[in-house]
């Protein structure tokens, strides 16, 4: 796969990590609109952003999972900002701290009301997991828009991009169409941008 013109993206907005918050009483207080990111550990959140900065290493990427176990946020252009949230399934953190990130998430889905809509990375290989499903889920339930996202596409064959496209589709009951996303070979970075800026109503 390459990318093409729709595709084509160009980090153009200066960005900036200013907070780390482990409880929604250390959140952003400026109101600026946030659009979240979340996934399974090592889905490539933190790749992803990576990407939509342009910074390599702004959001520290480890090959060990549940690396992030903070809320962060990244501010872009002083106008909005995107946030990375804790990877779900929590792979190699113990269970009592699984309990208190998972509670974190949902107290930042709850009590943030700058919060504009969740980017949620699905393995393309992999499909939807039950984790994936509940999480999606119970973040709709709380009134949270939720943009599904199959990542790291280019690793998978068109047999399992079709399977986990249905999934997606018949989990969202196609009302939202997944997109496809990687950010090694750049597909789908442009089309994300375009619904990030459209979601905090930001002009590029």
């Amino acid at each position: 796969m390459k990318p093409n013109e729709k595709n084509a993206f160009r980090p153009t907005m200066e960005a900036e990590f200013t907070t780390a918050a482990t409880n929604v009483s250390q959140l952003p207080t400026d109101g600026l609109p946030q659009v979240a990111f979340l996934g399974r550990s090592n889905v490539g959140k933190s790749s992803l952003l990576n990407a939509l900065t342009g910074r390599r290493k702004l959001v520290k990427i480890s090959s060990k999972p549940g690396k992030t176990k903070e809320i962060n946020f990244f501010k872009f252009n002083q106008a909005f900002y995107l946030v990375d949230l804790p990877g779900v399934g929590f792979a190699g953190v113990k269970f009592d701290k699984v309990s208190e990130m998972q509670n974190g998430i949902r107290a930042y889905v709850e009590h943030s009301k700058e919060l504009k809509g969740i980017v949620y990375l699905i393995d393309s290989k992999l499909g939807p997991q039950p984790i994936d499903v509940e999480t999606i889920e119970g973040i709709r339930a709380l009134g949270c828009p939720v943009l599904p996202v199959m990542s790291k596409c280019d690793k998978a064959n068109q047999s399992e991009l079709s399977k986990t496209r249905n999934a997606l589709n018949q989990l969202f009951e196609n009302q939202v169409r997944p997109l496809r996303l990687s950010t090694l070979r750049k597909i789908g970075l442009g089309e994300l941008w375009q619904e990030i800026l459209s979601t905090v109503a930001v002009e590029a």
